[in-house]
């Protein structure tokens, strides 16, 4: 399908929590000073912030979650309530080149999951295009390191275009109503932080989807010293064994988590009072690809058990 770039709706969704105002509204500022002659809205889901977020403009509109839900569940969230047949999900700290949506549009009937180029915030230099998964065989918080998979950026520049990248990764990604449907969107299950772009593309390239890199489109990400609310290991970890436990067969399945063991306790609480059966099921009906397909071609230094599972 071939969209009139002139003519689509989009939908710009944002999850924020005790984000900087002045950082937020100038991320909303950039939406509409480089969208000029689209059909836009922006949702945005304040995700229990100590000071709700307000945002003075009558095509925003503000969804504030009582007690924060997480990155996920709130992106899910904001995207439920969009009606734009193109999604775009941001973080709520990012600056714009003034191209870079028609660049992005140009590319999105492909159906593939789109990332812009993460430059930095003053957008003056490119730090990666997409990232590559890597597997870690180490749990090291100290390090920033946890079992399973992680990744890598690819920072040397893969030439003009939409290119074939592993990983979605910079904080703004695009894609067809259609094609986030299919996913079957963001996570229900994971908590406040972490692992969002391994779920996400794992599951566009074993749904067919894949994912893409717009090299042109520029998107600067702020750099935070650190997170404004608490992220927790237990809960990264958590998100992992979700992703494990729902978008991968058996037995491989078993195997990856076998892998991740021993568990905090904690994490495994949370995995005893979770039934992820129905969401597991839409995926896997959905499937183009083997398991031992996608770690071979993705995760090349996972373990000789997933590359054969």
């Amino acid at each position: 399908m071939v969209f009139d770039a002139m003519r689509i709706d989009i939908s710009f969704v944002v999850a924020a929590r005790d984000e900087s105002p002045a950082v937020l509204n100038a991320t909303i500022e950039g939406l509409f000073n480089t969208s000029a002659g689209h059909s836009i809205e922006v949702v945005i889901v304040d995700d229990g912030s100590a000071v709700p977020v307000y945002v003075d403009r009558p095509e925003v509109r503000v969804v504030r979650n009582a007690v924060p839900i997480g990155s996920s569940q709130s992106r899910r969230k904001a995207a439920s309530l969009a009606t734009g047949e193109v999604l775009v999900s941001m973080d709520a700290h990012m600056r714009f080149a003034p191209d870079w949506l028609d660049r992005m549009l140009a590319h999105v009937d492909s159906g593939s999951l789109l990332c812009a180029a993460w430059w930095d915030y003053e957008l003056t230099r490119p730090l990666c295009w997409g990232a590559d998964f890597q597997w870690c065989g180490e749990r090291n918080y100290a390090a920033g390191r946890c079992p399973g998979l992680g990744f890598r950026h690819r920072t040397r520049f893969p030439g003009e275009g939409a290119l074939e990248v592993p990983m979605l990764i910079g904080a703004c990604y695009m894609m067809l109503r259609s094609s986030y449907e299919k996913l079957g969107g963001f996570s229900p299950f994971f908590r406040i932080w972490g692992k969002l772009e391994q779920d996400l593309s794992a599951r566009a390239w074993i749904l067919g989807l894949g994912v893409r890199c717009v090299s042109g489109a520029h998107a600067g990400h702020f750099s935070r010293p650190k997170f404004p609310y608490p992220v927790r290991w237990e809960d990264i970890e958590f998100n992992q064994v979700a992703t494990v436990r729902t978008v991968f067969q058996e037995p491989a399945a078993q195997t990856f988590e076998q892998l991740l063991q021993p568990l905090a306790p904690d994490v495994q609480t949370w995995l005893d009072q979770t039934d992820f059966a129905g969401w597991r099921s839409v995926i896997q009906l959905r499937r183009q690809i083997t398991d031992a397909e996608f770690f071979r071609r993705f995760v090349p230094n996972a373990p000789e058990c997933l590359l054969k599972a």
